[in-house]
């Protein structure tokens, strides 16, 4: 079978896939090869979908900052809607948490956001049924932003055709080999060759990267749990803001008229189609239940999605050392759609060579601090026993 030649190859078609398939679409001819029938199926369409600066690790955050702009101020055709909308969060900490919270404030403060810290129990004033006694210091984002994520990924694949890239559905990589300088990738619908490969491929990141004889490598698929149910009748939710704790054991936010809540759980397994855990979801009414005055009468939704990790939490971005042409856009964790914009144009930077773009290395990014062969992420050989 003849190959189709191009000059990027993108392994996955979730946010990450696409949104680094259109910035490498400006550099040169690209495929996206997506082994599902529709892009964004898995992570990416399973998020809570906001902007906010000061969720997860420092990179990440930073990440966040640079994507603002993309997602406020689109390019023109980009998208005929807003990509974002008024939300705000607010993050809560017990008396032991405070000074963590603190500086959190003051990174983002020094990164401009709009940031107000304040007795927890202020925080009512902003989400009303929240249980504030166990907790000392509230942090409130203001600009915490709810993303349409069906209106960014559809604008990334209208960019992308619009430069010529072209997504392939259904083309699960079945093998990966390199010779002479060329990548090729063989899939159900056809065989692609490429000088370059991104492995966006989300939680079946390790598996790509094994079919190309690279590893181990620790980026880890884990999954974590969702619900949704009905707020008390005649209760006004619209403007209430996503609401955290800072130790991560839950969060929650309206979602299409009803409160969506999760456990924040992350139970390492295996890539799949991941589907709510029973007791993952108990435990999250459990603790909404504790926290605020809300009762959860039934559930009306729940699922499951893949959240991908590597040890440190931080990005797992550029090119493998022990593979030419292989470069890794992944480990985005809770992250990937709110920083898409930005990991992105890391991404294609690193894997033509320019480098970090300026504003993310003004902003403390470096190839070395997002590289898949840092040690926490290239995990060492084993040795062997000498003869």
């Amino acid at each position: 079978m003849t190959a189709t030649a191009v000059d990027f190859i993108v392994v996955g078609g979730g946010i990450a896939g696409l949104s680094v398939a259109y910035e490498l679409a400006a550099e040169g001819s690209v495929a996206v090869l997506e082994a599902e029938s529709a892009p964004g199926y898995h992570a990416t369409g399973r998020s809570a979908a906001v902007l906010s600066e000061n969720y997860g690790p420092a990179l990440w955050s930073r990440l966040v900052t640079a994507s603002r702009a993309f997602l406020e101020r689109p390019p023109e055709g980009f998208a005929p809607v807003p990509l974002v909308g008024p939300r705000g969060a607010l993050f809560l900490a017990m008396e032991h948490e405070q000074e963590a919270l603190r500086e959190q404030a003051a990174g983002m403060a020094g990164r401009g956001a709009a940031v107000e810290l304040m007795p927890a129990g202020d925080a009512t004033r902003l989400c009303p049924v929240l249980r504030t006694e166990r907790f000392a210091l509230a942090l409130f984002e203001r600009d915490c932003l709810d993303i349409d994520t069906d209106a960014l990924m559809t604008g990334y694949g209208r960019g992308l055709r619009a430069r010529g890239g072209r997504l392939h559905t259904d083309a699960r990589v079945g093998r990966l080999s390199r010779r002479a300088g060329t990548w090729m990738a063989v899939t159900a619908g056809g065989t692609f060759e490429a000088p370059v490969i991104v492995n966006a491929a989300g939680g079946w990141a390790r598996d790509v990267a094994a079919l190309a004889g690279i590893g181990p490598r620790e980026v880890v698929p884990f999954r974590r749990s969702a619900a949704t149910f009905d707020p008390p009748a005649g209760t006004d939710i619209r403007h209430w803001p996503m609401t955290f704790d800072v130790a991560e054991t839950f969060y929650f936010k309206p979602e299409a008229g009803r409160v969506m809540v999760s456990p924040v759980d992350m139970a390492a397994c295996e890539p799949c189609d991941a589907q709510a855990d029973e007791l993952e979801v108990a435990i999250a009414v459990d603790r909404i239940q504790a926290f605020t005055s809300l009762e959860v009468r039934a559930i009306r939704h729940r699922w499951g999605g893949l959240r991908t990790f590597a040890p440190d939490h931080e990005p797992v971005i550029g090119p493998d050392p022990a593979a030419e042409g292989f470069v890794w856009l992944a480990g985005q964790g809770g992250n990937g759609v709110m920083a898409a914009a930005a990991a992105a144009r890391l991404a294609a930077g690193l894997a033509t060579g320019r480098g970090v773009p300026g504003d993310l290395a003004a902003l403390g990014i470096t190839a070395d601090g997002v590289s898949p062969g840092r040690p926490c992420v290239s995990a060492p050989e084993v040795p062997t026993e000498a003869a």
